[in-house]
């Protein structure tokens, strides 16, 4: 029986050009790039060479680029950065179908006062997007 995989949110197949690009690091130029030794400092050029690509790639600036291990990585980075600017704003909007990674995060930050706010989700379909008056706006502000 062939396997459809319906997951690529949680992780995807690699793509043999990254496999290939990637095998040197993996096996034989695998410093911390953190580390001041000669490995570490052989991959820091190397992380910083594809910050720079990565951020031209989308018209960023490289001290805009984070690169991180993984999603559950990615979300409380995101999450608690926008927090730490948000001033007096202590609501956070999010779904209850959210991943755990985001609602826990979210959930600790009622240490800190914040308000959860976890509107009941609805299904919609694309003929009841047709029906609306009003569709979502432009721009979204998820702190109020």
């Amino acid at each position: 029986m062939r396997t459809v995989y319906l997951d690529h949110a949680a992780t995807t197949p690699l793509d043999d050009r990254v496999l290939e690009a990637m095998l040197p690091y993996l096996k034989e130029n695998y410093g911390n790039a953190n580390s001041p030794h000669h490995l570490g400092q052989k991959s820091k050029v190397v992380v910083e060479d594809a910050r720079e690509k990565v951020a031209a790639l989308i018209g960023a600036e490289p001290s805009e680029i984070i690169f991180t291990s993984g999603g559950t990585e990615s979300d409380n980075a995101v999450i608690k950065g926008v927090l730490a600017v948000s001033g007096d704003k202590k609501e956070v909007i999010t779904s209850e179908l959210e991943h755990h990674a985001v609602l826990h995060t979210v959930e600790l930050a009622k240490m800190q006062g914040v308000k959860p706010v976890l509107p009941h989700p609805e299904i919609v379909v694309p003929s009841r997007l047709r029906q609306l008056k009003n569709p979502l706006p432009k721009t979204r502000h998820w702190l109020r």
